[in-house]
């Protein structure tokens, strides 16, 4: 993921076109990673289904539900994440199953293939894996037709002790598997062994540049081993072999998509590095060459809740509260910095710390949180302009609080944004969702 998009930015303040009014879903949660996507006059959004919006006008196209979303017991949900490739839609989504007795979800992923134009359901894969968290990372590459997905880290069911972690398929199982995307059928199973064990998909994660496939990989260690370290690695998928592979860390990392990419010379990750005996948490960039797996750089900084953005030649990122930076890739050497201060919102709320998480368009770049969107100068880090985020014109409940969830996509001069209503007077886990589009005319 590289949080870049070629498409002109809004350099000037951008308006409200239209508001689209989602019908509620099942939970906010899976509004915050990764179900929103736009390609050419269309907008997709997951959750408990797919819907296609007409991005000109605001008018739904079509939608498609696999199953009702509900929060009874023994019910089915599929959450769904729109990847579009060619006249498709790939959706790495999570299946969740009420267990009997408990409060908790059982969740599997799946893969689901639906036509572009129709949203009719071609196929999907059964039951990929597991995961543990409110499914926010492992998003699919798609590259030559086919898909490619971290699989299999086992069983979980949250009711259990122990928070029911444990890995139940054998270890030369897990991988990174292959589906061919037109027909569904699995055709390859990239099985990486370590020296500490074997690959986690929990807490891995797959990137490309359009010719190498590249992996954060998590090591799950196998037994009298105590490291759980992470690696990336370098997979050519037309020779099927590794090209090479380098530990970055002893311990698991952060498994968010938007922390891991690819730039034109340089592979950027963030890294959360636990506490040892030599040294107290510590969170990192570090930049390894495309080609040789070698170091190039690597930064402290201050911020644990971060998102990368990457372009060809640029990265930015958070390195204190407040405080942006955008390097070069491959040097390390600083090209900028952005000091956010805050000023009086639209409602006369106040903004004092703030953790952005950066998009490049072609010309600009957009800094998102929470209720605030604002515009930067990519070359200079010059502020251009800000916006706060209104409540949607239909909600006059002062028990209403809007959660942005971070879901922005950049269109040409403007952007589409999401956002989720959250009913601070209710204990109700459904929510409904709504877009806007955000254009500059002039």
């Amino acid at each position: 993921m590289t949080m870049s998009w070629d498409v002109s930015g809004a350099k000037e303040k951008p308006s409200i076109v239209w508001e689209y009014n989602e019908k509620s879903v099942y939970s906010p949660w899976y509004y915050t990673f990764g179900n929103l996507n736009v390609c050419g006059d269309a907008i997709y959004t997951g959750g408990d289904r797919l819907t296609a919006i007409n991005l000109k006008t605001g008018r739904e196209i079509w939608e498609t539900q696999i199953k009702n979303s509900s929060p009874n017991e023994n019910a089915i949900t599929y959450v769904l994440c729109p990847t579009i490739y060619k006249d498709k839609i790939v959706s790495l989504g999570a299946r969740l199953v009420n267990e009997k007795g408990s409060d908790y979800n059982f969740e599997r992923r799946n893969i689901l293939v639906f036509d572009k134009n129709t949203g009719k359901l071609l196929w999907k894969s059964c039951d990929i894996g597991s995961k543990t968290d409110y499914f926010e990372g492992g998003f699919p590459v798609i590259l030559n037709n086919k898909i490619y997905v971290p699989a299999l880290n086992g069983e979980y069911r949250a009711s259990e002790p122990g928070f029911g972690f444990g890995v139940s398929v054998a270890k030369e199982e897990r991988g990174i598997y292959v589906w061919d995307l037109n027909t569904g059928k699995l055709i390859n199973k990239i099985v990486l062994k370590f020296a500490e064990g074997y690959l986690y998909p929990e807490f891995s994660l797959v990137s490309t540049d359009g010719r190498y496939i590249y992996i954060s990989a998590g090591v799950l260690p196998t037994v009298g081993k105590v490291l759980h370290p992470t690696y990336i690695v370098a997979y050519d998928p037309e020779r099927n072999k590794v090209v090479w592979e380098t530990q970055i860390s002893d311990t698991l990392l952060s498994s968010e998509y938007y922390t891991f990419g690819v730039s034109n010379n340089a592979i950027i990750r963030f890294c959360d590095i636990e506490p040892t005996k030599s040294h107290g948490p510590k969170e990192v960039i570090k930049a390894i060459d495309k080609k040789t797996g070698k170091m190039l750089w690597s930064k402290d900084i201050s911020v644990s809740d971060i998102c990368v953005a990457i372009n060809e030649d640029k990265v930015v990122f958070q390195i204190a509260e407040n405080l942006m930076g955008c390097f070069d890739a491959e040097t390390g050497k600083e090209i900028w910095r952005y000091k956010y201060s805050p000023s009086p919102s639209e409602d006369g709320q106040i903004a004092k710390h703030m953790f952005f998480s950066p998009v490049f368009a072609k010309d600009t770049l957009y800094l998102l949180e929470e209720h605030i969107i604002l515009a930067v100068d990519p070359k200079t880090g010059k502020e251009l302009w800000r916006i706060f985020i209104p409540n949607p014109k239909n909600l006059n409940d002062k028990e209403t609080e809007v959660i942005t969830g971070g879901r922005f996509i950049p269109v040409n001069n403007g952007f589409v944004t999401m956002n989720v209503v959250s009913w601070s007077s209710s204990d109700s886990m459904v929510h409904p969702p709504f877009l806007r589009l955000w254009l500059n005319r002039k």
